[in-house]
């Protein structure tokens, strides 16, 4: 048990050395269920149900790991109508916590609408603030078992004490549908804020680009609709791609899988309980070399809808996500 533990402890030291040195890399959060909360994305996907959405998700990332990480997202979104044009807007939230990173995030969220052809176009923005913080002082150095410790403690590259900084974050995002079919492209933190720590240290924080899309379908039956959709991101450094398949049976439950590239296998479901409130919840099994340190990764979402026009709970009773049935 000694040793396990003492290989859990290295492995995350060594992640925590790479989030350092690793500047540039990828750095917004992991999200499983993300057909579900596309505006926490994509800014110009606000309002895009027609009901006012509120939405927050819990994810436990890497359990069993020390620092494995955690992140809570919270979002409300509502479509308005303003001299006749339709337009969306959001507020989003976001607490990540990684290794000894602890980053959170507010933007307000706009999207104007327009006729594309056939099929509808959004183009949105989202404005707001980053702050990422440093637990330096929570740094520990393992050591081996005869003595030697795997990495100077007088590495200039890590702080010693906990750091934290703020900037000015901006983002934007285009959302196309077409019946049933939907597509966005969106890219975070667009202007590569700066975060300075303090006079010795500073974060520069990568743009990151999205790229999504999905489709439904229904089989024979019509009670049974299949929606596979896939997510594509990268900071042209390094890149994350995972597609999905869900289905989704009598417009109320539905379950489904999905493989993220060189990282894990997801299982999917969810229930749409009435009365504008329903549930998803999602597990990760790690096929990396991580599953040497962790059992997986667990995430739930709750998500509540609200008919704008009426002020009433929405009583559809169709699974939140399907934007285009």
């Amino acid at each position: 048990m000694k040793n396990i533990r003492m290989k859990k402890i290295v492995f995350s030291f060594f992640l925590a050395i790479n989030f350092l040195s690793y500047l540039h890399a990828q750095f917004d959060a992991q999200s499983s269920q993300y057909m579900l909360n596309t505006p926490s994305f994509n800014p110009a996907a606000v309002g895009e149900t027609g009901m006012m959405d509120i939405t927050g998700q819990h994810r436990l990332q890497w359990l069993g790991m020390p620092n494995g990480g955690s992140t809570t997202i919270f979002n409300i979104n509502a479509p308005i109508t303003i001299a006749g044009k339709q337009h969306g807007l959001g507020l989003n939230f976001i607490n990540d916590k990684i290794g000894l990173f602890v980053n959170q995030g507010v933007n307000l969220q706009y999207a104007l609408k327009f006729n594309a052809g056939e099929g509808k176009l959004n183009l949105g923005t989202q404005l707001g603030f980053m702050s990422i913080g440093f637990r330096g002082d929570s740094v520990r150095l393992p050591q081996t078992p005869n003595g030697a410790i795997y990495h100077d403690p007088a590495d200039p590259a890590i702080p010693t004490t906990s750091v934290e900084g703020m900037g000015f974050d901006i983002g934007f995002g285009a959302w196309y549908t077409y019946k049933k079919f939907y597509a966005g492209a969106s890219f975070s933190h667009l202007n590569q804020p700066v975060i300075e720590w303090n006079d010795n240290y500073s974060y520069k924080l990568a743009s990151t680009f999205y790229l999504t899309g999905g489709y439904s379908f229904s089989a024979n039956n019509p009670k049974y609709v299949f929606q596979p959709s896939m997510l594509f991101k990268t900071d042209l450094t390094t890149f994350m791609m995972e597609v999905s398949t869900l289905l989704q049976y009598n417009n109320q439950y539905w379950g489904g899988a999905s493989y993220r590239y060189g990282d894990a296998v997801v299982i999917l479901a969810g229930i749409n309980i009435g009365n504008g409130l329903s549930i998803g919840y999602s597990y990760d099994l790690p096929v990396s070399q991580i599953i040497k340190a962790s059992w997986g990764s667990h995430e739930i979402l709750l998500s509540y809808e609200i008919n704008v026009q009426t002020g009433t709970a929405s009583r559809r009773k169709k699974y939140k996500n399907i934007r285009i049935l």
